[in-house]
């Protein structure tokens, strides 16, 4: 299947091959490489589920508060309101698909494509606030704080909680 965009975030490349136009809203399809130790920061959407699948490389789901590890294959559900993430936790580039519903999420990529977070932290917030991410100004830096920083499980849940 052809790309619709492929626009990099935070050094991950994502591959946009299904979005709203083509499914009317209702989902989008993605695939992000990620390098080794990448992946997004913990977060939670107020609108989109998200399901994973890792189709190359190792790979850990963050779930209820805990790192699980995604086999090539396995599927992870994350719903909407729910912290989540996943992280590349080989040694080698990974591929993981997302199918997020409904769609719109993918224009958020677009969106924060090219942005750095040591210069451009305040345009992705934005991007956050406008795309249903909790970035509430008392959780600003919090946030800022979980994007430049390791991923520790027992701290994420109520950190987003604020």
């Amino acid at each position: 299947m052809p790309l619709v965009k492929s626009p990099e975030v935070l050094g991950d490349k994502i591959d946009i091959f299904v979005n709203g136009q083509m499914t009317n809203g209702a989902s989008a399809t993605v695939i992000q490489t990620t390098k080794p130790g990448g992946g997004p920061p913990p977060h939670r959407h107020s609108r989109e589920d998200e399901t994973f699948t890792a189709l190359e490389g190792e790979f850990e789901v963050l779930t209820n508060g805990q790192w699980i590890k995604a086999p090539v294959g396995e599927v992870f559900f994350a719903p909407s309101g729910g912290v989540h993430t996943f992280r590349n936790s080989g040694s080698t580039i990974g591929r993981i698909l997302v199918f997020i519903a409904p769609a719109g999420f993918e224009n958020f990529f677009e969106k924060v494509s090219g942005l750095n977070p040591e210069s451009d932290m305040p345009k992705i917030l934005e991007a956050c606030t406008e795309y249903g991410y909790p970035c509430t100004p008392q959780r600003r830096e919090t946030y800022r704080e979980l994007a430049h920083c390791p991923q520790h499980p027992s701290r994420i849940q109520s950190i987003m909680e604020g």
